[in-house]
């Protein structure tokens, strides 16, 4: 059997040049999935695990992209992990294609797509999933009194997310911002969760049903961690919602994570990420599966989505306070 070399990497904490600096909170999350992730490649059989020295890529220039083009040029298959904000994770995942190196991950296009919140939210409408209601600054917005959301269009997670008391000030807040482009949603009152998927095709299999823990602070929003398969309980309905977005989005491919809410009416969508999350952290745990193994597993044709055989409840924390 022939050796695999795969690639995997943390865009944000290997200090490329252009990079916005990470806060501490975020250097967290992106070397906790990075460390989960590597570990379990190594522990596939017929994988050789190619990283990038974060230490070499730290010097100003042009040093990040030299050395992440010959990580890939010596690598099979490269796993990027990065934002989606700004195009980042897109852009990767185009020079892994053009290097005609093996992408473990998404479409550019389904990056792109997904990494819109307005954009995947109208996807995923004109498929029939219920989402939460997503409108630019300039759109109307209803009259239904109520807490609103504003967040960055293009944002990862709770970053930059803030609660507003009613429309108005969700309004005057999004009109001073200067920039990046914002996205207000009415606040749904619910237990937040997340998927993790794996997808193929336009199809997907649910090896993760989580729930998220939420706080609000001086009205930002803080992510204090998630219970991996917190929500097994809810299966069904849960898997049901993951193969709807996935027929939505056949670009996605491999690992991609789902956040909703639940509403008096059901599952609401607020994000789809097509990239790791930090579920994936526990997901070995929970399920019995190595994650990793199951989405190299994609690579065979006619490969049947890998299933969970038992869904334990991990939790897994993350400093969401933690200085800058």
């Amino acid at each position: 059997m022939a050796t695999l070399k795969v690639f995997a990497f943390d865009h944000a904490c290997a200090g490329a040049a252009g990079a916005t600096r990470p806060s501490a909170a975020q250097r967290f999350d992106g070397e906790l999935m990075l460390r989960a992730l590597c570990a379990d490649l190594r522990r596939l059989p017929g994988v050789e695990l190619v990283t990038l020295d974060a230490a070499a890529t730290r010097p100003a220039g042009g040093a990040f992209d030299r050395v992440f083009t010959d990580c890939v040029l010596a690598a099979d298959a490269v796993w990027p992990l990065a934002s989606v904000s700004s195009g980042v994770l897109e852009r990767l995942s185009r020079d892994v294609l053009q290097h005609g190196r093996i992408l473990l991950g998404s479409t550019p296009a389904a990056v792109r797509l997904a990494g819109s919140k307005r954009a995947a939210c109208q996807a995923l409408l004109g498929a029939g999933i219920p989402t939460v209601a997503t409108f630019g600054p300039g759109d109307t917005l209803p009259a239904a009194p109520g807490a609103w959301v504003v967040k960055p269009d293009d944002g990862a997670g709770c970053i930059d997310t803030r609660l507003f008391h009613d429309r108005s000030a969700a309004q005057l807040a999004a009109a001073a911002h200067v920039g990046r482009e914002l996205v207000l949603q009415p606040f749904v009152a619910g237990r937040v969760g997340s998927l993790s998927l794996l997808c193929r095709d336009g199809m997907a299999s649910v090896l993760g049903c989580n729930e998220q823990r939420m706080a609000v602070h001086d009205n930002h929003f803080r992510f204090l961690g998630v219970t991996v398969n917190g929500l097994a309980s809810m299966a069904p309905q849960l898997e049901a919602l993951g193969m709807a977005v996935a027929a939505a989005l056949p670009g996605l491919w491999g690992y991609a994570g789902v956040d909703f809410i639940l509403a008096d009416s059901g599952p609401l969508v607020l994000d789809v990420n097509p990239r790791l999350t930090i579920s994936y952290a526990g997901l070995h745990a929970s399920t019995g599966i190595n994650p990793a193994g199951a989405v190299l597993a994609l690579l065979q044709p006619g490969m049947p989505l890998a299933l969970p055989g038992r869904m334990p409840a991990c939790i897994v924390d993350v400093p969401a306070f933690a200085p800058g």
